[in-house]
């Protein structure tokens, strides 16, 4: 989940400590971060520099002009569409919102509660819109922070898994593991306690800047997996997606 092609996000928020927050998670995952502690300061930053700026995530209650204010004065001022805009809110009840700021052109919407794990999806989604976590063609994935333990040989170790598709899991450990290895899985799903015991191969990893990141580790390609199992995978996956689509 480290990126090598490091993307310029512009963070809009008043609130020192999600600020921090989200710039911890972001230059920990390979990214450049700037700040905008009001809309004043948004609308500045975008002028001064609006090419400079991959991604805009925008918190909706700010002083003077709000999260609002700034959709309706990218539209009036010909940026709309220039950047993607990722809304970040605590003030406001999802679903009350997306129709409004889909109509001014927002990219994406989260709540200020999501994990890190959450956090970098979505961005990275709307970053890199035609690669997901190493693999060219976009797939259903869904964000999860679950332990699992693996075995590799005769070896058995505990990672985590950050993320799941139908094809395959990203497993967060600091354990070297080469391409090509065969590894067994344990884990379960959020609320299920059903426990998953499958097989896969590892097919990337995030290389050697992963080794101090929470979010270094491997990607694996499922190669044996129960009809069962996949039932349960698809219909997490799209509660999942319901909860985080625009």
């Amino acid at each position: 989940m480290i990126t090598e092609n490091s993307r310029n996000i512009l963070i809009a928020d008043d609130s020192t400590f999600f600020r921090v927050k989200l710039s911890d998670i972001l230059v920990d995952a390979g990214h450049k971060v700037r700040f905008a502690t009001d809309g004043k300061e948004v609308l500045k930053e975008i002028g001064i520099d609006p090419d400079g700026i991959d991604l805009l995530m925008l918190d909706m209650e700010m002083p003077g002009i709000d999260g609002f204010g700034v959709l309706k004065w990218l539209n009036e001022n010909g940026y709309g569409g220039k950047f993607p805009v990722l809304v970040v809110t605590e003030a406001y009840e999802l679903a009350d919102i997306m129709t409004k700021i889909k109509e001014l052109g927002a990219a994406g919407l989260m709540s200020k509660s999501f994990t890190p794990e959450e956090i970098l999806f979505r961005v990275n989604r709307f970053l890199f819109p035609d690669k997901a976590n190493g693999r060219e063609q976009p797939e259903d994935r869904a964000i999860l922070s679950v332990p699992a333990d693996y075995t590799v040989g005769m070896e058995s170790h505990t990672g985590f898994l950050l993320n799941v598709s139908m094809d395959g899991v990203f497993l967060h450990t600091r354990v070297e593991l080469l391409t090509g290895t065969s590894i067994n899985l344990r884990f379960s799903l959020p609320d299920s306690d059903r426990v998953f015991d499958v097989k896969g191969i590892i097919k990337w990893s995030t290389g050697k800047q992963g080794e101090k990141s929470f979010f270094g580790g491997y990607g694996v390609m499922f190669s044996t997996i129960d009809e069962e199992e996949k039932r349960l995978l698809e219909a997490f996956i799209e509660s999942r997606a319901k909860k985080v689509e625009l």
